[in-house]
């Protein structure tokens, strides 16, 4: 045994086995690589790109040391969080990750630029989407249930009475929190202002005549149209820039969705209380 020791190869191998553990406690168990962070040619080209489109210019020497120095930070604190087990169950962590491959599974090179033909069958599938939709003009007269109470009705058939007869509608009504003029309001924007059945009685009165009393979600309102801006296809050559990004985008959402579902199929799912899995 002690001539054994006495072995050149048996130093040698003794002495790599000292710096292995020296290395190994020092560097807290991680590789030399999980402690190097190499701020490389193409990251240097990233932070200047992304200051560049923050602020249309070039970054100084002072303001690229300032954004070396908060990659560093942040690929070390990262790497420390990983360490330490942090993003372990933490949902916005997950999140913000899952946020990120989707950016690249959307991520691949573009298959050229669309021709008419396929922008004009898409168009034909999806029309709608660009087509003008009805839109209405209009003033008008407020009453507030909790001022008039029981005499509501009554109080807004009087006004109607009186702007039949010629006065003037701004001087009439309660005060509203919002506009009493609308422009150019298509029926969906009329909906979300004042509910769904005020919404489908305006689009259904006459121009230029003041209303009987509707019901909103506020109160009671006459109402007068002063304008009505006919709804129209849309036009292909018209709209054509609009069609491209649109179809170029819907291409990009339908690629990284078939993405998504190919990296979903390597995975084996199970979802408590669910007798079926998939796989």
């Amino acid at each position: 045994m002690k001539q054994l020791f006495r072995e050149p190869l048996i130093h040698f191998l003794a002495l790599g086995l000292l710096i292995f553990l020296a290395n190994f406690f020092w560097t807290g168990g991680q590789s030399g690589d999980e402690r190097t962070i190499i701020v490389s040619q193409s990251v240097l080209t990233r932070l200047d790109e992304t200051w560049l489109r923050a602020t249309g210019s070039a970054p100084s020497q002072e303001d690229r040391e300032g954004l070396i120095a908060q990659y560093v930070q942040d690929e070390a604190l990262s790497r420390e969080a990983q360490r330490l087990g942090l993003a372990e169950g933490d949902e916005i962590i997950k999140r913000r990750l899952a946020q990120k491959m989707r950016f690249v599974a959307g991520g691949g090179e573009a298959e050229g630029d669309p021709s008419d033909r396929e922008l004009k069958s898409w168009f034909s599938d999806n029309r709608d989407r660009f087509n003008i939709s009805e839109r209405r003009s209009f003033n008008h007269v407020y009453f507030s249930p909790e001022r008039h109470g029981d005499a509501l009705e009554r109080a807004a058939n009087a006004a109607a009475e009186k702007l039949n007869n010629g006065a003037d509608w701004k001087s009439l009504g309660d005060p509203f929190m919002q506009k009493r003029t609308y422009v150019a309001l298509p029926e969906g924007e009329v909906k979300r202002a004042f509910g769904p059945d005020f919404a489908k009685a305006v689009f259904a009165l006459p121009k230029g005549q003041w209303s009987k009393p509707i019901g909103s979600a506020f109160g009671l309102h006459l109402v007068r149209i002063e304008a009505v801006d006919q709804a129209a296809k849309a036009d292909f050559a018209a709209n054509r820039e609009r069609i491209r990004a649109a179809f170029i985008e819907a291409k990009s959402q339908a690629s990284q969705q078939k993405e998504i579902d190919r990296i979903i199929t390597n995975y084996r799912v199970i979802v408590a209380d669910r007798a079926d899995t998939a796989s």
